[in-house]
């Protein structure tokens, strides 16, 4: 009863954590896809947790079918495309439920707060699935890649987030029309959350407090 009060009272609090942890778990050693799926495993109970409070438990059904096709069906590239396409459609669920929360809730508070840091940590995550998609659709799409595929994977990871956090060391390096076109948009829309969304939840915060 008490845990389930938790995932009620603190869902943007339990999705920062999830989404934070992938971090975490990718410094310790290990098997890299197992570190991955581990990862994935948090963030898409944390989403849950979300999404069943709207009410839209239907709209799950894409990412478990993504998760099976993850699963048993890897070796197909394109089936591995899609695959990532569904953990981008779940991905871009949570992103507008934690817009809704930051752009309507008026009073500043801890959730709020985490709900801000989750849409700026979930747009890198969606850029990682997009690169991602582009790369297995189209192999040789980003340039400095490693040459196994689990590896591959965590270099677009770290590549999406070094693009929004605007670093950009050029060690990957987008080479077609799609992953360039695709880094401009992750970049802007990274961007302009952090400008807007962001800079008003800080803004209230710190009002609040004076």
């Amino acid at each position: 009863m008490y845990l389930r009060l938790i995932f009620k009272t603190y869902p943007y609090t339990l999705l920062f954590i999830a989404l934070f942890s992938a971090f975490i778990i990718n410094l310790l050693p290990g098997d890299a896809a197992i570190k991955s799926h581990l990862s994935l495993f948090f963030q898409i109970g944390a989403g849950i947790n979300l999404l069943a409070r709207k009410n839209r438990l239907l709209l799950l059904v894409p990412v478990v079918i993504g998760t099976v096709m993850e699963v048993f069906f890897n070796e197909n590239p394109t089936t591995t495309s899609f695959a990532k396409l569904l953990y981008l459609y779940f991905f871009v669920l949570m992103s507008i439920v934690v817009l809704r929360q930051v752009v309507f809730t008026r009073k500043v508070c801890r959730e709020l707060v985490f709900s801000a840091l989750c849409g700026f940590l979930l747009i890198g995550y969606m850029g990682f699935f997009l690169f991602s998609s582009i790369e297995v659709y189209a192999p040789g799409s980003f340039k400095g890649l490693s040459s196994e595929v689990p590896l591959i994977l965590n270099d677009l990871f770290y590549y999406s987030f070094i693009s929004i956090l605007t670093v950009g060391y050029g060690d990957i390096v987008a080479v077609s029309w799609p992953a360039r076109n695709a880094t401009i948009l992750v970049v802007l829309v990274g961007y302009i959350y952090s400008l807007v969304f962001i800079a008003r939840v800080v803004s209230d915060f710190t009002s609040n407090k004076v």
